[in-house]
């Protein structure tokens, strides 16, 4: 008798780690066949086959590609990593130039804390040729892997307080447009593209190289509590952007059950003179299959959100304690994850939104916010709040008057026709409550906005692409995002 159960107990342990390695390991990957003219962003909802997926290396291979474009008639989409999640960076029939391949480090000046770069270099790149030099990125995503080419095109903003959008650092960069020519942008120098290009998505061509303004590399004290959304308006103004030691800002709210959009840990990084052995060597990802696990069971058990925002809090956060971080590592991980996040399945997929709203609307916001979750029961599985400066110096500003906060949700949502359109109304709901809120929205993402959301939240839309016909009359660059909102037909 003993055999036979052992050899039960045996099946339903073996069952029950196949269920668990569901949670680390994307068992439906195994069944993708890799076909290297099918290509998709992280989120996958829209996939395209193209004319060719072509890695770049140096700005000649830019020009003999861009030539063989103008000859075949091809259309051409412009990708970095690809973290973008509403077609940016591909189109049927596209000839899509992969960029990470010119990715060099040119130059470092670190008397004036200047760096320049190739469009195709990453963040994390970036860090590791800059930090032995005592510098550190002024304003990069959460995460390092994206290129800076990307992060422009994205007019992507980070967690500085003093300077919260790319735009802000970025000095000059050279441009190669449709017709091959390359042309030097600033403030200065063709202002008009400067506006145009930065949070322009790839319309107007190929960023080659810029330079960038960075920062040293400060040591802080990061510190996390824990509040009511309510006070936090009052408390950001008081505590964070009056108290000028405090350099960068992250705000987590709830995701569980009790409090969800209630409560916020909101984590500051303040200056200090303080510092540890090796606090500027950089870090990495830590804990990742216990993360991942934790993550991976959010999507599917709301009891277990309830538990990963308990460990949130105590774990990632620190509530209550003070920790030394050096300014690399506090936007490298493990403080900004990213394994963790790595998903496949054949039925659903996380995607991200995000929204602009200035300060003083905060609270009435949230409070829709929340509601029109709740009502559309979306599968939100993490919130995020950043400050962002009021500043309009693209053409497409996100916060063009007024000092926002800009909240960011992932949600994972399922793939069916019928799932997709409850995701594309639900989210534009979320966009009118932006828009009433005097608000925006973010254009990385989805493209489930309505035009006439894109206008409203967008007011010059209607002039860059015009400017983008002018700048590219054959409307060579091509993107799903300019097909569905601007392509002339």
């Amino acid at each position: 008798m003993r055999k036979p159960r052992a050899r039960f107990w045996i099946a339903v342990g073996g069952l029950l780690l196949l269920y668990l390695g569901s949670f680390l390991f994307s068992y439906d990957r195994l069944w993708v066949r890799d076909d290297p003219r099918l290509m998709a962003d992280v989120a996958r909802l829209a996939p395209a086959n193209v004319q060719e997926i072509r890695e770049v290396h140096s700005v000649e291979e830019v020009a003999a590609a861009l030539a063989e474009a103008r000859a075949n008639g091809w259309k051409v989409s412009i990708s970095g990593s690809r973290h973008s999640q509403g077609g940016h960076t591909y189109i049927d029939n596209a000839l899509v130039l992969d960029m990470r391949g010119l990715n060099r480090v040119l130059d470092i000046d670190v008397a004036s804390q200047v760096i320049h770069v190739e469009s195709g270099a990453r963040w994390k790149e970036i860090q590791e040729a800059i930090a032995p030099h005592g510098l550190a990125v002024k304003v990069m995503q959460s995460s390092y892997v994206f290129t800076v080419g990307g992060t422009m095109s994205a007019n992507a903003h980070g967690r500085d307080l003093d300077k919260t959008s790319v735009v802000e650092v970025v000095r000059s960069f050279r441009l190669m447009t449709a017709d091959g020519q390359i042309h030097n942008v600033s403030r200065e120098d063709n202002p008009d593209l400067f506006k145009l290009v930065i949070g322009g998505y790839g319309m107007f061509g190929v960023i080659l190289d810029v330079y960038l303004d960075v920062t040293s590399d400060e040591v802080y004290e990061q510190r996390s509590t824990l509040m009511d959304y309510r006070d936090f308006p009052e408390h950001f103004a008081n505590h964070v952007k009056g108290d000028p030691s405090v350099g960068m800002m992250l705000v987590r709210p709830s995701f569980a059950r009790e409090t969800f959009l209630r409560e916020l840990v909101v984590t500051t990084w303040s200056a200090t003179d303080r510092t540890l052995p090796d606090i500027h060597k950089l870090t990495g990802e830590e804990h990742v299959l216990r993360d991942k696990l934790i993550f991976g069971m959010s999507r599917r058990f709301r009891w277990e959100r309830d538990l990963r925002w308990w460990l949130q809090q105590r774990l990632e956060s620190g509530i209550d304690e003070t920790r030394i971080v050096a300014r690399n590592n506090a936007m490298r991980p493990p403080l900004a994850p990213l394994e963790l996040l790595d998903y496949y399945s054949n039925e659903d997929t996380d995607i991200i939104q995000e929204y602009y709203i200035p300060i003083g609307n905060f609270v009435p916001f949230i409070d829709r916010f929340r509601d029109i979750i709740l009502e559309r029961d979306l599968n939100v599985i993490s919130f995020t709040i950043r400050y962002v400066k009021a500043n309009d110096e693209t053409y497409l500003p996100y916060a063009p008057t007024e000092d926002c906060f800009a909240i960011i949700h992932m949600s994972n949502v399922g793939l069916s026709e019928a799932e997709q359109a409850a995701t594309e109304a639900a989210t534009q709901a979320l966009v009118d409550a932006a828009t009433d809120n005097d608000g925006t929205y973010y254009l990385t993402y989805q493209l489930y906005p309505t035009r006439a959301q894109l206008t409203d939240a967008y007011p010059n839309v209607e002039y860059v692409f015009e400017q983008k016909r002018k700048y590219d009359p054959t409307e060579m660059f091509m993107s799903m995002f300019y097909d569905k909102y601007g392509h002339s037909r």
